[in-house]
């Protein structure tokens, strides 16, 4: 769990040194974007992400983020599993641009309900939460479920 205090996000805006995005699946995620930058002061970051015309999607980080904490705000539409592309996608962007911290703010976690082991199944969640630490390690997370905070 990352516990960022209103000071520390003050002084970093101040700095610089914080960059909030949002991504294109949700509008909700734009406008809750806009609401916390507005709170603390800053701009939303510049980033395009836009699908491919093989539905493939593609992400441009149009500014630094060199050594600065990065906010990824990410809320779910009807297409999952394009939200959840476009979140490792840009996570992986920002790890490779040398971010300092990247933390994903994610109200409502995608395969939440999926957290439990059922008849041969799998545990979808855990896979999910495994899949955002590996793009980015230093990823910290924060789930009500034992079976998914239990990821080594």
């Amino acid at each position: 769990l990352v516990v960022v205090t209103k000071k520390q996000l003050d002084m970093n805006a101040a700095k610089g040194g914080l960059v909030i995005f949002t991504a294109n699946s949700n509008p909700s995620s734009r406008e809750l974007g806009k609401r916390i930058a507005e709170r603390l002061g800053v701009e939303l970051g510049k980033v395009q992400v836009y699908q491919e015309a093989n539905r493939e999607t593609r992400v441009q980080i149009q500014e630094s983020v060199r050594g600065k904490d990065v906010f990824i705000i990410q809320t779910v539409s009807k297409d999952v599993n394009t939200t959840i592309m476009e979140l490792l996608i840009m996570v992986y962007a920002c790890r490779t641009s040398c971010a300092r911290n990247i933390i994903g703010v994610i109200p409502y976690f995608p395969y939440s309900k999926q957290c439990k082991m059922r008849k041969r199944g799998s545990i979808v969640s855990k896979l999910l939460a495994s899949m955002m630490c590996k793009a980015d390690p230093r990823l910290q997370k924060c789930c009500n479920c034992g079976q998914v905070s239990s990821i080594s």
